[in-house]
């Protein structure tokens, strides 16, 4: 029996929607994945594997589609490499040793049709019999504990679904799913209702859902049962609207800083953030910005 098919509360899976075909980032995702795209020196993906494998998961399922290159290559050995950096003795062999995950901890599903995030969700249910991850790797989180790993431990207190969530502009409430509320303690919020996308004067709250999900299998139930909603997908958001009336909904406030990479000066914005954060890069990335400012 598969070990991680079973009904246990433990949180071992993690599923990656990367179906997306990267519009904002055209041309350069004609041939590359937008979650290939280097933040530094390391793709996107890699940042939200790494923070899902600190949080002590163990799975990684891919959600991607028929025409993509495979994401799941990025974390497979590359035998002809690794021999010639090894003929060469080089320093970056134990680099791109690192990265590589068991391969029978590495699963990809295609998602045939782009119907949005909860057919991603639901094209994963063959894989799913407990409690599992979802990680959007769009919104890269930089924080000194991984925000999935704060989210597990809320889940191992409250045992029900978590969302993360993040106070948003009015101005680009529009842009996210948003929650209401009945009550708060601190950080964490019981969710009575969702809207997915509304409009500024509709938002029941300035609470955005990003994309970051602790979910119990019963949300593969409830997505089956959905019919396309907004945009014409099949969204999660409703999906976990739904299950409202048959387990409770947490949102949670998680500590760090959000970057959506979704989009290119939201990258940038990483890029810059985490460089100047890193002592190797910074009194460089200094350099270069003062150089380049434009001056009066």
């Amino acid at each position: 029996m598969d070990k991680y098919l079973d009904s246990s509360n433990e949180i071992k899976t993690v599923v990656f929607p990367v179906a997306g075909l990267g519009s904002r980032f055209l041309p350069v995702t004609k041939l590359v994945a937008k979650e290939l795209l280097p933040i530094l020196n390391k793709p996107l993906i890699e940042y939200a594997v790494s923070e899902a494998i600190k949080a002590g998961i163990e799975r990684f399922i891919f959600i991607s589609s028929p025409d993509k290159q495979p994401i799941t290559n990025y974390f497979r050995k590359n035998k002809k490499l690794e021999n010639e950096l090894r003929e060469k003795n080089s320093e970056y062999l134990d680099i791109i040793s690192n990265n590589i995950i068991p391969e029978e901890n590495l699963i990809e599903v295609i998602q045939d049709k782009p119907l949005g995030l909860g057919h991603a969700i639901w094209c994963a249910k063959d894989y799913i019999s407990g409690p599992f991850a979802v990680i959007l790797p769009d919104d890269l989180v930089v924080s000194d504990a991984p925000c999935i790993k704060q989210m597990i431990d809320v889940y191992k207190k409250h045992k029900c679904n978590i969302i993360a969530i993040q106070e948003v502009d009015k101005n680009n409430i529009s842009k996210y799913g948003v929650i209401d509320f009945l009550k708060n303690d601190q950080n964490i919020y019981h969710v009575r209702d969702m809207i997915e996308k509304p409009d500024q004067e509709k938002a029941p709250s300035n609470l955005a859902v990003i994309g970051r999900y602790i979910l119990s299998p019963n949300i593969i139930k409830e997505l089956s049962l959905l019919k396309a909603g907004f945009g014409g997908e099949i969204q999660l958001t409703d999906a976990i609207k739904n299950s409202i009336n048959s387990e409770n909904v947490i949102g949670y406030k998680f500590e760090g800083n959000r970057f959506d990479c979704g989009n290119v000066m939201g990258a940038l914005e990483a890029q810059l953030s985490i460089a100047i954060n890193n002592d190797k890069y910074k009194d460089q990335v200094i350099e270069i910005i003062n150089k380049n400012l434009i001056k009066d």
